[in-house]
């Protein structure tokens, strides 16, 4: 074990960001990957199995956050996990662990969307000047999350009741509601169109603007990562004041003129420890204390996820208990009426 940690002392952390937009990559590219597969199980129905059969990856439930949390709500309340999406349910526990534990880790090391957020604005900062909105402006703006965020939990947590949950998660929509998403992207309305290009506009000049202002699920993780017992502390009698930490960050957190990091938009990204120029000056700390390497840090968070997606699958909550008969009968319908 101390040869391990020796080898990690001796990573240059300035390289943290290479690793960590690997990892968004790659895990990206794997979902795209998933995306098609799941593409060509639903189009095989929907030509009554005319195309070759493909078998659906459950990992596509990921883009059912709405759904899972329904879901949670019914298993909370009586304790049934949903057996028809419970991939879904599986996820959405996983990062709200993975904020608890890790901050806002799951936004900056493994969500999708944060990565093609991030990606556009780098794209942006080679083309377009960058707007750093001053704090009257982005305050407001970050409530706009918040109070989307809001609206989900009135309807879903608070009014929504036990029979009328159960309703949904047996209904011929919910069954489907995965393949309605994919039509949703293969088909997309003019005024999606429109919202899509409005915010890939956006993006291009302000950083992340989608995962700072309007991302819900952001929201709710930031709420979680309050009580995180992870903290990115700045050691003061190190720290020189030359301000790159501030620069660095995504979310416009200032950092130089605070003992810790304790804003819930922090994402546990760690690029202002990347950028920091002096060793030590920036620690990423457990529970107050203990001190965490920001290369073991960023592989925790990797790697508590895909144990608890392990745990999902190894204890029989990924698997939905939909046969392909179900399948077989709810996708072509759907394609008729335009609804199950």
């Amino acid at each position: 074990m101390q040869n391990f940690n020796n080898w990690l002392s001796r990573l240059d952390r300035r390289q943290l960001r290479i690793m960590r937009n690997g990892i968004q990559i790659t895990l990206g590219l794997i979902l795209l990957v998933a995306g098609y597969r799941f593409y060509l199980f639903v189009r095989h129905f929907d030509t009554l199995g005319m195309t070759p059969f493909q078998p659906r990856p459950p990992i596509v439930e990921a883009f059912l956050p709405i759904g899972a949390l329904v879901s949670f709500k019914l298993w909370l309340t009586t304790g049934i996990y949903d057996p028809i999406h419970p991939a879904a349910l599986s996820i959405f526990i996983t990062v709200l662990l993975t904020a608890f534990l890790f901050r806002k880790g799951f936004c900056s090391w493994i969500c999708p969307i944060g990565t093609i957020s991030e990606g556009i604005h780098r794209l942006g900062a080679l083309i377009v000047p960058q707007w750093r909105l001053p704090r009257f402006l982005a305050y407001p703006l970050l409530s706009l999350k918040y109070l989307v965020l809001l609206v989900f939990v009135k309807l879903i947590l608070i009014d929504m009741p036990v029979m009328a949950l159960v309703g949904f998660m047996g209904s011929s929509y919910n069954k489907i509601s995965d393949a309605k998403m994919l039509d949703f992207f293969l088909d997309l309305s003019p005024l999606s169109v429109k919202v899509l290009v409005i915010l890939f506009v956006l993006s291009l000049f302000i950083k992340n603007f989608w995962c700072r202002f309007l991302c819900p699920y952001g929201a709710l993780l930031s709420i979680v990562s309050l009580i995180s017992p992870v903290k990115i502390r700045r050691n003061t009698d190190l720290c020189i004041d030359c301000g790159k930490c501030d620069k660095a960050c995504s979310y416009d957190i200032k950092l130089s003129d605070k003992p810790a990091v304790v804003s819930p938009e922090c994402t546990g990204c760690l690029d202002c420890v990347a950028a920091c120029p002096r060793e030590g000056s920036l620690e990423v700390l457990l529970a107050s204390r203990k001190k965490l390497n920001p290369w073991m840090f960023g592989g925790m968070v990797v790697g508590f996820f895909l144990v608890a997606i392990g745990v999902a699958k190894l204890t029989g909550h990924w698997e939905t208990v939909l046969t392909l008969e179900d399948y077989a009968r709810l996708l072509p319908l759907r394609r008729m009426t335009g609804h199950p």
